[in-house]
């Protein structure tokens, strides 16, 4: 028997909130049919993988769509515009 939903998303965000290598809170997860989709923002490309990496451990059979930007800083902190 499959996880309801709601608590399928509740547990991925539990789960993304506390395990080390996604320390992340602000991840919208939402089930649409049999897929998993990620969105919001991730500080680096490695915290975003880390944070698919997290999600499709708990994914149970839903396929994970990560749609999550990763922020653009340069190596002094400042923020790349983008044109």
């Amino acid at each position: 028997m499959a996880e309801p939903r709601e608590y399928l998303v509740h547990h991925i965000q539990d789960a993304l909130a506390t395990d080390p290598r996604a320390r992340e809170l602000g991840v919208d997860v939402q089930v649409m049919g049999d897929r998993l989709v990620l969105t919001g923002t991730a500080a680096t490309p490695a915290q975003r993988a880390a944070i698919a990496e997290v999600v499709e451990e708990l994914a149970g059979g839903y396929e994970v769509v990560n749609e999550m930007a990763v922020l653009s800083a340069d190596e002094d902190g400042s923020v790349e515009e983008l044109s």
